[in-house]
């Protein structure tokens, strides 16, 4: 084959190259031309997609009927939780008491709302029985009543918040400590009268990095009424009073700026001033200003498991004449496992204003013709622990270890009085309270509580703390039973309280040169019993000083014996 293509490629190059020669020629030949067919089928295109048919379908058929089947569906079941109960604006309660005793108690409340409330509540109390000692012998006139009525307004909004209040305390009584069973009692009734207002502002932006302010102002007027003779009209006791506190405060994460400014005043005056109803018997008038200045910080270090506040305090008394006093003020308690156990120590010190509101709030059998002076607490001194022991039960363990100057003490006058009232002696002190606290609450079923106190009482000049106990056991408890029974019960025992007489006697000891009586242990216990037929409506069983002790609660006032109440209370 290779051979053949190269003779034929030679032979192409030869007659291309060489010299061309033309002859003609004439000759006969004979051609033969082969005959043609025709083809039958048509032309076609030959391709590899396949084709399908084209399928023609009916066009819709809009009468067609349709059918329907039912099929049974099983009901669903939500389980639902009621978060809030519904909320009743009025409660009442009444009863009646043992020796002719009425009770009645009002709460009037606004509905639910995020911004706003307001609130007024009404009590009466009143007691028309005689009472006697633990010998039987019958004490004067007893009867007394009690009446107050409280109003509240609140208003909480984005950047402030508003709070107002005003009470009104009408209490009428008798210094009903002689045995004297005949006695006049309308020479021996004495009532109290008083007003009080107080308003709050706090300020609190929604940037918390601003400095915030707390206004306090307070107003409390007190009146006493005026004596058996109406010549007398004018020798009784009034007491005006205000305070007003600015609280600025500043806010970093760790940290807590604040400082108080404040003003306490507190006006008395008695009788006539500068006139003589009797010995020892003068008007009186005092008045009395307290400026206060209070700056510290207060930080939350190692976690918030460290807490510290120092400061200190500035107190300017310019009553008669001005004093100025610095007290230290510093706290401190650190947290440990969870804050399960947190113990505390702190430092500080006070000038007390005393008042004669103040003194009656205690003892109201006191002559409302008294000298006041400012009690001042050099210093305060209190270390201890709080604990958690589980999540039902907690407690704790203080010591409290105070100089008080100018403390007020009741003791019996005998200068205005047959010795059924009582007048002030002031002395400095060394004191001493330590105190233990356990408690145990098992959800709202059972709440059970005890302390116990343990008073010191170092002396500058009288014999004893008078009137005050050495040892101090308080037990309460409440157990709810399904929410339809209420139990309730407290016992208070007080031991080794004191009086001071004036002569010697039975039963009369002394010391230092003073003349002094014991007034007895004090054993207070009280149960109730409450029955809630429904949410709106139930009963109630309360029997007060159940082992119907007749101790002294003060020296010739022995306390009512055992009192029962029985009434209902209604909610709508």
């Amino acid at each position: 084959m290779r051979t053949l293509l190269m003779i034929l490629l030679f032979g192409i190059c030869t007659s291309a190259f060489s010299q061309s020669d033309v002859f003609e020629t004439d000759g006969k030949g004979s051609r033969d031309i082969e005959r043609s067919s025709r083809i039958p089928s048509s032309p076609k295109i030959i391709d590899n997609i396949p084709t399908h048919s084209v399928v023609n379908r009916p066009p819709l058929d809009l009468t067609h009927k349709t059918t329907l089947r039912k099929e049974p569906i099983e009901a669903a079941t939500i389980e639902t939780e009621q978060l809030l109960n519904k909320f009743y604006p009025c409660y009442l309660k009444l009863g009646m008491g043992s020796s002719l005793m009425p009770l009645g108690e009002l709460y009037l409340n606004s509905t639910r709302s995020r911004s706003n409330y307001f609130g007024f509540h009404a009590k009466h109390l009143s007691f028309f029985g005689d009472i006697k000692n633990k010998d039987q012998q019958r004490y004067a006139p007893a009867s007394f009543d009690k009446t107050s009525l409280l109003g509240t307004f609140q208003t909480f909004q984005s950047s402030y918040s508003l709070q107002a209040q005003i009470q009104y305390l009408n209490h009428g009584f008798h210094y009903y400590g002689l045995t004297q069973p005949k006695a006049n009692g309308d020479s021996l009734a004495q009532r109290y009268q008083t007003v009080d207002a107080k308003l709050v502002l706090d300020t609190h932006p929604t940037d918390t990095a601003r400095f915030n302010v707390k206004t306090t102002a307070h107003f409390r007027y007190t009146g006493t009424a005026k004596p058996f003779f109406d010549s007398l009209s004018a020798w009784k006791a009034k007491e005006q009073a205000f305070d007003l506190n600015l609280l600025g405060y500043y806010k970093t994460p760790t940290n807590t700026f604040h400082g108080l400014v404040g003003l306490r005043y507190n006006g008395y005056a008695y009788g006539i001033l500068d006139s003589v109803l009797m010995l020892s018997d003068s008007g009186l008038l005092r008045k009395n200003p307290i400026f206060d200045l209070q700056p510290g910080v207060k930080s939350l270090l190692l976690n918030n498991k460290f807490l510290i506040d120092v400061g200190f305090t500035v107190s300017i008394d310019a009553a008669k004449t001005t004093k100025a006093y610095f007290f230290p003020k510093v706290y401190a308690q650190f947290g440990i496992a969870d804050n399960k156990f947190i113990p505390f120590i702190g430092i500080s010190g006070q000038v007390q204003q005393n008042s004669l509101y103040a003194l009656y709030s205690i003892n109201p059998y006191i002559n409302p013709n008294v000298l006041l002076q400012n009690e001042v607490n050099p210093y305060d001194i209190q270390l201890g622990f709080k604990a958690k022991m589980g999540k039902k039960f907690q407690g704790g363990l203080s010591g409290n270890f105070m100089k008080i100057n100018n403390r007020a003490f009741f003791i019996t006058d005998t200068m205005l009085s047959t010795g059924n009232r009582f007048t002030l002696v002031y002395d400095s002190l060394n004191y001493t309270k330590i105190e233990a606290k356990m408690g145990y609450q098992s959800g709202s079923k059972l709440n059970l509580n005890f302390i116990a106190r343990y008073h010191s009482y170092e002396m500058l000049h009288e014999a004893k703390a008078w009137n005050l106990p050495k040892v101090e056991i308080i037990l309460g408890g409440v157990y709810n039973l399904y929410d339809k029974l209420l139990f309730k019960a407290d016992v208070t025992l007080a031991m080794n309280r004191f009086a001071k007489v004036y002569q010697p006697g039975t039963n009369i000891s002394v010391a230092n040169g003073q003349y002094y009586t014991s007034l007895g242990s004090m054993i207070d216990g009280n149960l109730g019993f409450e029955y809630r037929y429904n949410k709106r409506l139930s009963g109630f069983l309360q029997i007060n000083n159940v082992a119907a002790q007749r101790y002294l609660q003060f020296y010739n006032y022995p306390v009512i014996p055992i009192q029962i109440l029985a009434g209902a209370t209604f909610k709508f």
